[in-house]
């Protein structure tokens, strides 16, 4: 395979054949978990798009006042959590969506992402109405950040980590580095779509990058001990815009594996939500 172009290459037959972009740290037949989350946001997307086009009484508002039917409604993809039901092969990988409540206000979403049949990636979903000036903005209580075109690069990774969802990804790190255990803050920016093809979505994009902030936060060195996640759950206060986003994150852990990540999520327009990851942590020698 030459050198790719995208994390996913879409297959006739509805699949989505994922490219050595999306491998991980700990395998190079395992998908790094921020690619295949994404993709079942595609999916989401996709379903609230295809809702309002079809004009469902229930679905989501179109934000026309003659009710045409409008394939961007007003509202977004408010909370995301993704629960991984265990590795996820690099190669073919199939995504489905469903809505479980319909609403004008608020709907609850459901997707699966699968190989060979297998579940390996579930997910559930709120979309939430978006009104414009309907109460009084009041946003993260944070330093700003430094716009990421202010920032100076990041020295180049080490060989052991230049490859796949790492070295797919451009850094600007503010505080920490992938290197160096202990909390970080870092601009990060995809080089390439989420879908060879399509144009990434800020939110596509937020998610994406996210599951990597339990590895740039983390407490040890990956080189001597394994740091998964179970799962990753996002709250957005509204859509996620730009090709960078901001990760400031910071990991804890407990003796008997247990971890935690908690992420406060940026774009340059501001501070727009958080993430949590929950972790199993142990040395190498005793996974």
């Amino acid at each position: 395979m030459g050198e790719p172009t995208a994390f996913y290459e879409p297959d006739p037959d509805g699949s989505f054949v994922a490219t050595d972009a999306t491998q991980g740290p700990w395998s190079p037949e395992l998908q790094h978990g921020g690619p295949p989350s994404a993709l079942l946001v595609r999916a989401f997307e996709a379903l609230i798009a295809a809702t309002a086009r079809d004009g469902d009484p229930d679905g989501p508002p179109d934000g026309k006042p003659d009710g045409t039917p409008d394939s961007k409604p007003d509202g977004h993809l408010a909370k995301i959590a993704m629960d991984f039901h265990g590795p996820v092969p690099v190669g073919p990988v199939r995504v489905r969506a469903s809505v479980l409540k319909p609403g004008r206000r608020a709907q609850l979403l459901a997707g699966e992402l699968s190989v060979d049949g297998r579940v390996v990636l579930s997910a559930r979903a709120w979309w939430r109405r978006r009104s414009p000036g309907l109460v009084p903005d009041v946003p993260v209580q944070a330093p700003p950040l430094p716009d990421p075109d202010d920032v100076v690069p990041a020295d180049p990774l080490p060989g052991h980590l230049d490859h796949g969802w790492i070295a797919s990804m451009d850094y600007r790190y503010l505080a920490g580095f992938v290197t160096t255990p202990g909390p970080a803050t870092v601009w990060v920016r995809p080089k390439f779509p989420l879908v060879a093809g399509e144009t990434t979505s800020g939110t596509q994009r937020a998610v994406l990058v996210s599951d990597g902030a339990s590895g740039f936060s983390a407490a040890l060195d990956f080189r001597t001990h394994l740091f998964s996640n179970l799962d990753l759950v996002l709250s957005f206060l509204r859509p996620p815009v730009g090709p960078w986003v901001a990760l400031d994150a910071v990991s804890a852990l407990d003796g008997a594996g247990g971890g935690t990540t908690s992420t406060r999520l940026a774009d340059t327009a501001g501070y727009h939500g958080f993430a949590l990851q929950t972790l199993y942590v142990a040395p190498h020698h005793a996974v």
